[in-house]
């Protein structure tokens, strides 16, 4: 049997070794590109089979940090690594591990820089499980800021992005987040006068001066990395042009470093000095979910209207945890768990897209029809994204649009308003691509996916439509 007390500490290393296998394999040849692809998902499937185990190990419903393990960094000042694990952290760990494989999917085939790739995702990867694990301010912030160099390195060597601005915004963005971040954090330590546990910042009375500082800091750092206004230019500007999948997997599932950020750090009672911010918070967050909804609708590029879903759901999220509400937080993470399942897939299957287009030389309009393996794994993607009863967005969607409409009812309308529009988008581009009229005119279909993805995406539709009956089901007992 497992030791339950190093079983958190394993799931960080096991993809962080699997990148040292990666940066020291040979890459002569197909066979060494194999080897190094063929590392990189055992690694991440290693790491899912170790994340189920942990599900069991847990009491799935008990509420708080549980396995939590200890360790003492130093002695003076007193500092100790914290990690712990609950469901909302599992359940996005979870995702996260089954989007990479997808992801990998995407990039199979792709034989530049493939070590590079492997190896910074890989390290990407280890980061952001060790911050989803992190139970104390320090850890916290270190995972926080670490994953920030795969990322960088990624962006650079395979973005794509044709202004390098956008790039040095963003990531300047990025690195002034952490920056603050960094000194509420040792604010907070001083205050405390040692370690603060995650789980103890729910209670926290701070005095008025620096509770004003430090949760305007956090406030700050963690909207950095949501793509809310102002920030929501400079993050459109990278992720709508990046076209490698794997890339734009990893860009898009940082924003959740900053929503879990929210669910962490702000306490069950909001400070009176909090109230107003929080409102213009509100309004900012659904102004710009109908603006980026309606440029979704308008814009004919299907890239940007899968980043127009993604942002325009990142702020729904992180609406419905400003709200404090316990039930809405455990069904905000069975709903991330399909959508970033979702739209990981819906990335690599639109970026086959493109590449069949481009390879055959015609239009996409009604090129599904030539391929009917990939046609029926997008279209249940398309579907499971639009809220259609086919995965845990359908019911966990309703309830947090029903609890947002409870609290403020011209807020919850102008959300539901914006969800409809992205989804018309993405119907609208899928019933493009499955246009009967022009099937005539489309690629001859030689390169449909094969029979072990698709059979493989079937399973992963087969999961989805599984959270959708319950959201635990793997779970014995629960």
């Amino acid at each position: 049997m497992l030791n339950t007390f190093s079983i958190l500490s394993l799931i960080i290393a096991i993809p962080f070794l699997g990148m040292l296998f990666t940066l020291f394999a040979k890459e002569a040849g197909d066979n060494g590109t194999r080897n190094v692809f063929s590392v990189a998902v055992f690694a991440v499937i290693a790491n899912i089979v170790m994340i189920l185990r942990i599900f069991m190990l847990m009491e799935v419903y008990k509420p708080g940090l549980q396995l939590v393990e200890t360790y003492n960094w130093m002695q003076n000042p007193n500092i100790d690594i914290v990690f712990g694990v609950d469901v909302l952290s599992l359940m996005l760990l979870l995702a996260i591990h089954i989007a990479f494989i997808i992801g990998f999917i995407g990039v199979r085939n792709n034989l530049e820089h493939q070590k590079s790739l492997m190896v910074w995702s890989l390290m990407f990867l280890s980061m952001i499980t060790g911050f989803f694990v992190a139970a104390d301010i320090f850890s916290f912030y270190i995972f926080f800021e670490a994953m920030l160099l795969p990322l960088f390195m990624l962006l650079g060597m395979f973005g794509d992005v044709k202004r390098q601005e956008y790039i040095n915004r963003f990531l300047l963005y990025n690195m002034l987040g952490a920056v603050i971040f960094f000194v509420a954090t040792v604010l907070l330590f001083n205050y405390q006068h040692g370690m603060l546990e995650l789980q103890q910042l729910n209670n926290m009375k701070l005095n008025s001066r620096l509770e004003y500082f430090i949760w305007a800091a956090i406030f700050i750092s963690l909207l950095s990395r949501i793509p809310v206004w102002p920030f929501h230019y400079w993050i459109a500007s990278v992720n709508s042009s990046i076209r490698n999948p794997m890339i734009f997997l990893i860009s898009m599932i940082l924003p959740l470093t900053g929503i879990y950020g929210f669910v962490r750090f702000l306490p069950k009672t909001l400070p009176s000095i909090l109230g107003n911010y929080i409102l213009i918070l509100q309004i900012i967050g659904v102004v710009t979910m109908l603006f980026i909804a309606l440029i979704g609708l308008i814009n004919k590029d299907r890239q940007y209207k899968i980043f127009s879903y993604i942002t325009v759901y990142y702020i729904m999220y992180m609406l419905g945890i400003l709200t404090r509400n316990e039930v809405i937080l455990l069904n905000i993470a069975f709903s991330f768990f399909s959508y970033l399942i979702i739209v990981a897939s819906m990335e690599v299957f639109s970026h086959y897209i493109a590449k069949e287009q481009n390879q055959q030389g015609v239009l996409d309009d009604g090129l599904l029809c030539a391929y009917p393996k990939l046609s029926i794994i997008y279209s249940f993607m398309t579907l499971s994204a639009v809220g259609l009863p086919l995965s845990s967005l359908f019911l966990n969607n309703f309830l947090i649009l029903s609890d947002l409409l409870a609290v403020n009812i011209k807020m919850g309308i102008i959300m539901l308003l914006s969800l409809v529009i992205v989804s018309s988008a993405l119907l609208k581009e899928l019933f493009r691509l499955r246009d009967a009229e022009k099937c005539a005119l489309t690629a001859s279909g030689q390169n449909d996916i094969s029979r072990g993805i698709f059979s493989f995406m079937l399973f992963i539709c087969f999961v989805l439509l599984m959270s959708f009956i319950k959201p635990l089901w793997f779970v014995i007992g629960a």
